[in-house]
C-alpha cells in the first residue's frame, strides 16, 4: 500500500482508494480485510458495529449524530423516515429516530437509538431524503402520528395531538382549505 495523499491510499489492485469520515463494512471480502488492515494500521477506527471513521478528534456520538441519515442509507436502503421523524426530520430529545422498515428491531448506535417498525416500503408520493433513505410524505406522516403509542414525550414514536393540529393548520394556510 502507497500513500497518495493523507487519505488517498493504492490498494494491492493498483487502484486508489479515497478515505472518507466514515466507511462501511461489506460483505465483498477484500474490502472488509482491506478495512481490517487500515483499522490495524490507525487509518481507521471502528465507532460501531459495521462503521469505521477516519475522525480521530471526534467522539463516536458526535460523528454518528452529524452522519445519520448517511449510515442509515448505506446501512439500511430503502428504509422510510416515519412517525414523528418524518414530521421533525432529526432525531429527538432522548436521541430516537423512528422508521418503517420490513421488520421491528430496536438499533443502538451511540448517541443514537434507531426503532425499525414493519410496515409498508416506501410508497409513490413518499419522497427520496438522503441517498437511499426515504421520508414518508405529508399525509402519510400525519396518519402515523395518529397512532397510539405506548411511551410519551420524546420517546414516543408520534407527536401530540395539538401538535398534529397545528401541522395540519400549517398546511391549510399555506395550501388551502
Amino acid at each position: 500500500m502507497l500513500i497518495l495523499k493523507q487519505d488517498t491510499f493504492i490498494m494491492e489492485n493498483k487502484l486508489p482508494i479515497h478515505l472518507q469520515e466514515l466507511m462501511y463494512s461489506s460483505p465483498v471480502p477484500n474490502i472488509s480485510r482491506q478495512l481490517s488492515k487500515f483499522e490495524q494500521e490507525g487509518i481507521i477506527k471502528k465507532i460501531s458495529p459495521r462503521i469505521y471513521t477516519t475522525n480521530f478528534s471526534e467522539t463516536p456520538e458526535s460523528i454518528i449524530k452529524r452522519n445519520i441519515f448517511q449510515i442509515i442509507s448505506n446501512l439500511y436502503p430503502s428504509a422510510l423516515l416515519s412517525h414523528r421523524s418524518a414530521i421533525e426530520y432529526k432525531p429527538t430529545e432522548t436521541g430516537n429516530i423512528f422508521l418503517t422498515y420490513t421488520y421491528t428491531k430496536k438499533v443502538s448506535l451511540p448517541g443514537i437509538t434507531i426503532y425499525f417498525l414493519k410496515g409498508y416500503p416506501p410508497i409513490e408520493g413518499d419522497n427520496s431524503f438522503a441517498g437511499n433513505l426515504f421520508a414518508s410524505q405529508k399525509e402519510r406522516a400525519l396518519l402515523e402520528n395518529l397512532q397510539s403509542s405506548r411511551k410519551t414525550g420524546s420517546d414516543s414514536k408520534t407527536i401530540t395531538l395539538p401538535e398534529i393540529e397545528e401541522k395540519l393548520e400549517q398546511v391549510i394556510q399555506v395550501n388551502g382549505e
